[in-house]
Parts: structure tokens; C-alpha cells; sequence
């Protein structure tokens, strides 16, 4: 470790208290080391950023502060004294709680239950007192500056509040230390404002934030000490004034910057793709549908990025060209013929493939092994007759897993031992076992470090030289601009604007994103 990159003692004086600390910890598994000989530090009342690659072993530690995993050894120290924590619940009782990335809402269960869920509040008799759980948990929505009917299922919730529950959880436990994993992924940078505005005032009110992101300008933003794992070590520690961009990407990928390559891109070709008019109704109680008269094409060729924010109807949009919605009205094309994509079955028949924004719930399969995982969708690919031949399946999933630049030790480990960089590797392997014309990825790199983004556009870029259509969506405008050859903005389910990359800013693209609907309709 350089020397500048030492962290001051916590009593320099622009160091806080430590509050919490990992020391030496070693997390083994069979085949391999996730954690060696880690010791990482928590300043209290601060934001505390740990940076990694997928796979240098930052979600281990978090899930050994948070109890979910014990380490091989090692100890962990609260306010310097050794506790034990063998369960989330032991954490909890310390005042520690994670809100992971991959969301852990029960979906059939409103959102004050979710809130009490496994720590319900009991009456005298033992009936749980569901009056006392709302009010504490609208207060919790309250600080969270989102308003929202305590009897909505949370499994009818977009990412982003699901976010929202798991946050009003934490602050509904008198968490002292809270851990969060990816908290902005699924929203737009304006909604992620409110999220910052919630670290403030959390800070404010004595809780310690230890945070992950791989939006490197918002960990600067809000960052006061940052530590850098690589290899499941830690590379690095500074306090913010001695961080900056080139100083985190140096030691998450032992280089000194990266460049974002653009690779051989062919001209567009035919219409592949043609929306006309579609609608999406929403259920009766709603005031507007989730899609509305919504028209566009895509040719051969071309990456069309979708931008818009939490709410736009972007992932409906996309979930109804691959089959998932089938009550929609409209018209849609495929190679300039008319067809009904009643389901991901006919779509797929189409050459439409889908890579969801969950990959927890709606991609992996969490029992199956890589291979399968990839192989699943096309297995009729790799037959020999009447049966599936195991060495062409295995072929295939390593070519590509080779082409993907996916890691794994063995494609016969369950998917769960990737790191999430890697599972979305494994997903976009899954739609290309099928050969797609049409590619559709909802946030391709959503919660993916900076190395492996450019090897997913890279991938992207390829794969559009090739002459598929590839359109995707994203709440970075960063993204939008480096990837799209062109740019559709949705905005409450409507399309507000039809840019050429050249002709975007962050400003156009987002002024477009937030048109109020009431204005739109007097016009």
C-alpha cells in the first residue's frame, strides 16, 4: 500500500470516531479466499465508502458486519469492544442493518408489514398492534420524503420503492449503523437526490453510513472516507480530501484509467423493429396508464437507449416487446411483419430476447448451476438427437463465457458464487444462446464496476457490428451517452423526445424526463 494511502488515526482531526471495526478478517470458502486478513474501519456519524470490482470481496465483508455470514477468522468490534454477530439478528440488536442491492421485500405483504416483518409490534394479548406499526412506519416515510399508502403490496412496487421500504425498515429499528449496497441503482439521478438528502439527514441524526456504489461521482459526492478492496484485500485508505476519480480507479483495477473503446460498428440496416401506438393500461385506480400511444422504430444494427426516470414506463415498455405484457393495444412489427407478442415464447420465436432489471427475481436461477443457467433458454440448441449433449452444451456456455469475459472457476458451481457482475454476464449468455435479432437489456450494468461497464459496451457495440438491434435502458445519462447511437425519452409513459446521441446534454435529456404531464396535455 502506498503510503499516501494510509488512513490518519481517528484521532487526527479530520478523522471521526471509530465506531466499528473489522479486524483481520479471512472469509474462506471451498477453492477459494474472498476476505485475507481484512481490517476495515467505520468513522461514526460519516459516510463510509468501500470500492471495489465485482468479486474483490466488498459484499463478503458487508455481509459478515451485518451478521448474514461469520468469517474464518478474524473479530469484529463495536465502540472497541469484540462482539459476536451469528445472525442479522444479533446485528440488529447491536444497531447494525444492511439494505442489500438485491432487495429482500416479501412481495404479498403490505409495506408496514414488511417494515415489522420476523419483529412484529404485540399488543398485551400477543395480537400485533398494527396501529403503533403504521404510524412508526409513516414516520419512517416521512423522513424519507415518500409518502405512501401503508396498505400498498410491496410486490407491486417499482425497484426503486421497494428501496424505499427497506430504507423506512432500517430507520423504523433505531439502526445505529447502516449498511447500504447499491442504494441508487435502480433510480434516476434526480431521484436519487432524495436519497442523498435522507444520507444528510441521517448523519445529522447520529447514524453511521457504511456505502457501495459504482457511480464513482456520486461516491464523491458523498463520501467522507473511502476504502478500496482488490482481491479480497484492501488496496487503499484515505480520507475525501485526498480522493478523487483517477485515485479509486487506480486501485480498484491496479491501472492507472480506463477508456471507454469503442469497437468496429456496423451501419444500420433494415427496420427491425416497429412500435406503433401501443398502450399499457394500468389498473382502474390509476390515473394514467403505463404506457400511452407510444410509437417508435429500430433498425439492424443500432443500440437505442431508452432514458427516463423512476416511473416512466421504460421496463414496461420493454417486458411488453418481450411477451410479458400481452393485454397491450398497438401494433408491433418484427422485420416489417405484423405480430402479436402474446408471450416471451412468441417473442423469443421472433428473435426478441430480454434481460431484466432483477436478476435476483426475475433472472437466476438460484438452484441451478452456472452452465444451466446459461443453457436453460436454448437447449434445444445444443441436442443430439433426442437428448441434450453435455459436451456441445459445455462447449457452448464456455465459448460464451469466454466471449462475455465471464469469471468462474467452474461453470458447475451454483450461479449464487458469481459476484453480480458476473450473474449479468451469465444472463446476457443466456439470450445469446438463443441467436437474438433483437436484444433488450433494462439497466445492462446496473450495480457493475467500472471495469466490466466497458466490457459490456464493448460486448453491446459488438453484437450491433453484428447487425442485431440492441435497445436498453439506463437512469445513467452517462451510460445513454457512451453506449446509444440514438436516445427515446419516456416520460409517464408517454415519448417526449427522439434524440440522435449528437444532438443530446445532460440537461436536454433530462428536461425531457421530466415534463409535467398536466403542461404536455394543454399544449
Amino acid at each position: 500500500m502506498h503510503e499516501s494511502d494510509k488512513l490518519g488515526s481517528a484521532t487526527s482531526p479530520d478523522a471521526g470516531e471509530i465506531i466499528l471495526e473489522a479486524r483481520n478478517v479471512v472469509r474462506k470458502y471451498p477453492g477459494t479466499t474472498a476476505l485475507r486478513g481484512v481490517t476495515f474501519r467505520a468513522h461514526r456519524n460519516c459516510v463510509n465508502v468501500v470500492i471495489g470490482e465485482n468479486g474483490a470481496g466488498k459484499s463478503t465483508l458487508m455481509k459478515i458486519l451485518a451478521g448474514a455470514e461469520t468469517p474464518t477468522s478474524g473479530e469484529i468490534l463495536l465502540e472497541g469492544q469484540s462482539i459476536t454477530l451469528r445472525n442479522t439478528r444479533d446485528a440488529a440488536n447491536y444497531g447494525i442493518a444492511m439494505v442489500h442491492q438485491e432487495l429482500a421485500v416479501l412481495p404479498n405483504l403490505n409495506i408496514s408489514e414488511n417494515v415489522f416483518a420476523g419483529r412484529e409490534l404485540c399488543q398485551r394479548w400477543g395480537m400485533v398492534d398494527r396501529s403503533k406499526q403504521d404510524v412508526i412506519t409513516g414516520d419512517a416515510l416521512a423522513r424519507l420524503q415518500t409518502p405512501l399508502s401503508l396498505q400498498t403490496l410491496a410486490g407491486t412496487l417499482p425497484l426503486g420503492l421497494q428501496q424505499v421500504v427497506e430504507l423506512a425498515r432500517s430507520l423504523a429499528h433505531r439502526t445505529s449503523i447502516l449498511i447500504l449496497d447499491e442504494p441508487t441503482s435502480a433510480l434516476s439521478r434526480a431521484e436519487s437526490q432524495t436519497s442523498f438528502d435522507v444520507i444528510a439527514d441521517l448523519k445529522r441524526n447520529g447514524v453511521t453510513l457504511i456505502y457501495i456504489s459504482h457511480r464513482l461521482s456520486e461516491l464523491l459526492l458523498l463520501g467522507d472516507f473511502f476504502t478500496v478492496l482488490r482481491d479480497g484485500a484492501i488496496v487503499g485508505e484515505a480520507a475525501r480530501d485526498q480522493v478523487d476519480q483517477r485515485w479509486i480507479v487506480e486501485r480498484m483495477t491496479g491501472r492507472s484509467g480506463q477508456k471507454v473503446t469503442d469497437s468496429a460498428r456496423g451501419v444500420p440496416g433494415p427496420e427491425m423493429l416497429a412500435i406503433q401506438g401501443v398502450t399499457l393500461s394500468a389498473q382502474a385506480a390509476a390515473k394514467r396508464n403505463l404506457l400511452e400511444g407510444v410509437s417508435f422504430s429500430a433498425r439492424a444494427g443500432e443500440i437505442l437507449g431508452i432514458y427516463g426516470l423512476l416511473g416512466s414506463g421504460r421496463t414496461e415498455l420493454l417486458e411488453t416487446i418481450a411477451g410479458l405484457r400481452p393485454s397491450y393495444l398497438g401494433k408491433i412489427s418484427v422485420k416489417q411483419e405484423f405480430v402479436r407478442l402474446d408471450s416471451p415464447i412468441l417473442a423469443a420465436d421472433h428473435g426478441i430476447s430480454l434481460v431484466p432489471e432483477d436478476r435476483k427475481c426475475d433472472g437466476i436461477i438460484e438452484t441451478l448451476s452456472i452452465r444451466e443457467n446459461i443453457s436453460i433458454g436454448a437447449l434445444e440448441n445444443v441436442k443430439s438427437g433426442l437428448f441434450v449433449s453435455r459436451r456441445r452444451e459445455l462447449d457452448t456456455v464456455a465459448g460464451l463465457a469466454k466471449q462475455l469475459k465471464l469469471k468462474a472457476k467452474d461453470f458447475e458451481l451454483p450461479i449464487t458464487s458469481l459476484s453480480g457482475g458476473n450473474q449479468q454476464k451469465a444472463m446476457l449468455g443466456r439470450s445469446l444462446m438463443r441467436s437474438p435479432s433483437i436484444l433488450l437489456m433494462d439497466e445492462p450494468t446496473r450495480g457493475i464496476d467500472v471495469g466490466a461497464k466497458n466490457e459490456i459496451y464493448s460486448i453491446l457495440r459488438d453484437l450491433s457490428a453484428q447487425g442485431i438491434c440492441v435497445i436498453f435502458t439506463s437512469s445513467e445519462i452517462e451510460e445513454i451517452q457512451a453506449l446509444a447511437d440514438r436516445v427515446l425519452v419516456l416520460c409517464h409513459g408517454r415519448i417526449s423526445a427522439q434524440l440522435n446521441i449528437q444532438e443530446t446534454s445532460e440537461e436536454l435529456l433530462f428536461s425531457h424526463a421530466s415534463v409535467d404531464v398536466a403542461q404536455e396535455t394543454l399544449q
